[in-house]
């Protein structure tokens, strides 16, 4: 190859590197695998090896290069980075806007708000397209000149479409580009380093932003290259005419730089709250951290007037979710008794506010896990709540403890039954052996009666505890004998309630086969596996005379959910329950697949819009389907709600057949 045409070929690959780094980091999308792409890179590698005259600082190709460096220099930011002040509700939201309508009491044009990464704020500096600097926040005024640790990140543009974005009109920009945004770490690369480290004997990180600030300050910039952080824009310093906040973002949007795809304008604060809910909600199924929301003034006219106090813009706000993590004591341990006869430690602790509620009880889990974390009566703890999941005892801080703390030990008899309690073979849980247990009827007629059941409306663990404690229903059978005689006589049953629980429970005596299997209660088996079965067998007689051995060759039955089943059907006490519904005239549709997507198996990942999952999971098996939590080359077609996670990528690499929520409502109508 002649050196002008291995020029132009040098220049025509960076080219097309920088136009495939812009599609996957700034639109989420892929024309060509990673693998091509690597091997794009491979190609550039080669040809500026052997013309080494022709490498440049924005070549992919450097994005590590040069000896680790001795310490970082300090650099003064053009403008200071702020810091921004925090609000926690609702209240506090409106007075953060009624101080601002008192210094421009007719402002007008929304709000932007974007998510709060949890991650290090970094400026970084473009000097004629190519990047120059990039700077920590420091102490605002202040930062370490971290360029070599950027330039590994492959979210960060080594070099701008300034043509692109300003067509001829680049010189107005006197050569300066400058954005501000978060270097973060992804979940699913901080659980990666954390398991290497743990494989190595080294002491894993607390958290991703930890890990990502402690990264992004390596003099060795190989150290940062290994652990793949990613960069959020949130700020364009430079004036490239923009109007307002949202105006910044499509601006660095249009330049290369990854905005969060989920920020909203907003036209007031009724709007803020509802995006506030919104994001909060999806918190929990995010790719990376967060710790809230940032609600900007979205006019930048209005800023200068607003101006700043102390180290933070009157303009903008960061409106944070409640603290998922709060210190507390143990008062006590309890135990609860499952309907299943398992045994679950409870701690009963002083109340603390949690993820926006008050906290006072938290599970431990099992014997093993609190003798993993030495858990005593009387120590401090850090308790944790996520989303909708039941409050946890984190951690102990053994620092607490006074010497008045007691060590726990696993009842040896139910606390409801006086019955033995034994652990079977391997398993963490111990159990109650008594089947006619208290505890384990109750909890098993609120399965009976949960949505994913019969979907009793009206009858929740305090009507089951009142009817149990009355003699009224000893198992979920009884339910339907009941009439408004029995009810309306009781404490707190007033003749209308009463008639409305009764009306509730004779309009189900029949569901689809499915839902009836669930509403058993049998140990493993779920909804997905209630499908299966009821599919197979059609009816109960059948699944009673079914063999381990015809279970197990079930598609998606292991040996252990075999047994199990085969177990329920073996045991009298079931059987007498089987016959009193019988009795009851409380029976189940055959559940028959239609054939329209027979032979198509589905995955689904993200957040769906329209439907909750289980129903879209149940529409897709009605009509012949098969629906598996994992994605394999039999894989027909994966649904791709909102932020999907791993299995996107998995997908992508197998070459599956992916489709929006839009498209497969699309293909399941009638």
């Amino acid at each position: 190859m002649e050196k002008c045409e291995a020029k132009k070929r040098i220049e025509k690959l960076k080219e097309t590197i920088r136009y495939h780094r812009y599609l996957y980091h700034v639109l989420d999308k892929e024309e060509i695998s990673p693998g091509a792409l690597d091997s794009l890179k491979h190609d550039l590698y080669l040809l500026e090896q052997k013309y080494p005259e022709f490498v440049a600082p924005d070549s992919p190709t450097q994005r590590i290069s040069g000896k680790p460096l001795d310490k970082f220099v300090k650099v003064k930011h053009s403008q200071r980075m702020l810091s921004l002040n925090d609000i926690f509700d609702y209240g506090e939201l409106a007075g953060w806007e009624n101080r601002l309508k008192k210094i421009i009491p007719k402002m007008i044009g929304g709000y932007y708000c974007e998510i709060k990464m949890d991650g290090l704020a970094v400026s970084l500096v473009y000097e004629d397209g190519i990047l120059a600097r990039g700077v920590t926040r420091g102490d605002g005024q202040t930062g370490e000149d971290v360029t070599m640790n950027a330039r590994t990140i492959e979210s960060i543009p080594l070099k701008l479409d300034l043509k692109g974005l300003f067509g001829a009109q680049t010189n107005f920009l006197g050569g300066i580009f400058e954005v501000r945004g978060e270097v973060y770490m992804s979940i699913k690369e901080f659980k990666k380093v954390n398991a290497l480290r743990k494989r190595e004997g080294l002491e894993v990180f607390a958290n991703p932003r930890n890990l990502a600030a402690g990264t992004i300050r390596q003099l060795d910039a190989r150290v940062a290259a290994k652990r793949k952080l990613s960069f959020m824009g949130y700020d364009l310093i430079t004036d490239v005419g923009q109007k307002t906040h949202e105006d910044s973002h499509e601006f660095m949007k249009k330049a290369g730089f990854p905005s969060n795809k989920f920020n909203q304008y907003c036209r007031d604060l009724a709007e803020v709250e509802n995006y506030y809910k919104k994001i909060q909600k999806m918190r929990d199924q995010l790719s990376y951290q967060i710790d809230g929301i940032v609600v900007c003034v979205n006019r930048l006219e209005y800023y200068d007037k607003l101006g700043v106090v102390g180290k933070a813009p009157r303009y903008m706000v960061a409106y944070k979710f409640p603290a998922e993590q709060s210190t507390t004591r143990i008062m006590d341990i309890e135990v609860q008794v499952g309907r299943t006869g398992a045994l679950t430690p409870v701690a009963i602790l002083e109340p603390v506010n949690v993820a926006g509620s008050v906290v006072s009880r938290a599970t431990l889990h099992n014997e093993d896990e609190i003798k993993r974390k030495d858990v005593r009566i009387g120590d401090t703890v850090v308790v944790q709540k996520a989303g909708d999941v039941i409050p946890e005892v984190v951690s102990v801080l053994p620092r607490m403890r006074d010497g008045a703390e007691k060590k726990w030990k696993m009842p040896k008899c139910c606390p409801i039954c006086g019955s033995a309690v034994k652990r079977v073979g391997k398993e963490a849980i111990a159990r109650c052996v008594n089947k006619k247990c208290f505890a384990q009827v109750k909890r098993g007629i609120a399965h009976f009666v949960s949505k994913s059941g019969f979907g009793i409306d009206g009858v929740g663990p305090k009507v089951i505890d009142k009817l149990l404690d009355e003699g009224l229903i000893h198992d979920a059978a009884d339910l339907f004998s009941l009439t408004v005689g029995d009810l309306e006589v009781l404490e707190r049953f007033a003749e209308k309630s009463a008639e409305n629980i009764v009306a509730a429970i004779q309009s189900k005596r029949v569901v689809d086969f499915d839902r009836f299997l669930y509403s058993l209660g049998i140990r493993h088996v779920g909804l997905k596996t209630a499908s299966d079965l009821a599919v197979q067998y059609g009816g109960i007689d059948n699944l009673i005379n079914a063999s381990k051995e015809d279970l197990f060759e079930v598609e998606n039955i292991g040996e252990v959910v075999a047994e199990s089943v085969y177990d329920y059907f073996h045991d009298q006490k079931n059987m007498d329950l089987l016959k009193k519904l019988e009795e009851q005239k409380v029976g189940y549709n055959k559940v028959i697949r239609g054939k329209k997507l027979k032979g198509l198996s589905f995955v689904i990942t993200g957040i769906l819009v329209s439907f909750e999952r289980s129903e879209i999971e149940k529409k897709l098996l009605d009509m012949g389907a098969n629906v598996s939590s994992t994605v394999s080359r039999k894989t027909s077609y994966l649904v791709a709600g909102e932020n999907p996670g791993s299995k996107y990528a998995r997908a992508k690499k197998l070459g599956t057949k992916i489709i929006s929520e839009e498209e497969l409502l699309e293909m399941i109508k009638k």
